[in-house]
């Protein structure tokens, strides 16, 4: 399948390669609509991917008003990794001082 970019100067490009080259004789006539539905189809999970990056925009397969859980998601991970992590920061100054103090 070809597609015709320059009619007047005889170039075509090949959609699955994105190649242009002249055209070799009349070309048929064939219909794009599979084609254009396997656009569209690639576009929206083009989209969807786009958007699963900004933690403000909906994801595409997800139900509306769902716009900032990606918000809320990420802090509660960071409150649960900043907990853990201070916590074993705590633990190991405190086993540092108890050393330090003649404990241990």
């Amino acid at each position: 399948m070809k597609i015709r970019i320059a009619p007047e100067t005889g170039l075509v490009m090949d959609p699955l390669t994105s190649v242009i080259s002249k055209e070799k004789g009349v070309a048929p006539n064939r219909s794009m609509i599979a084609l254009i539905k396997k656009l569209d189809e690639t576009e929206r999970a083009v989209d969807g991917l786009m958007d699963s990056l900004a933690a403000d925009k909906q994801l595409h397969n997800s139900w509306r008003g769902r716009e900032k859980t990606s918000i809320g998601a990420g802090t509660a991970t960071n409150f649960f990794y900043g907990l853990i992590a201070g916590l074993i920061l705590s633990g190991a100054f405190l086993l540092l001082l108890s050393v330090l103090n003649g404990g241990i």
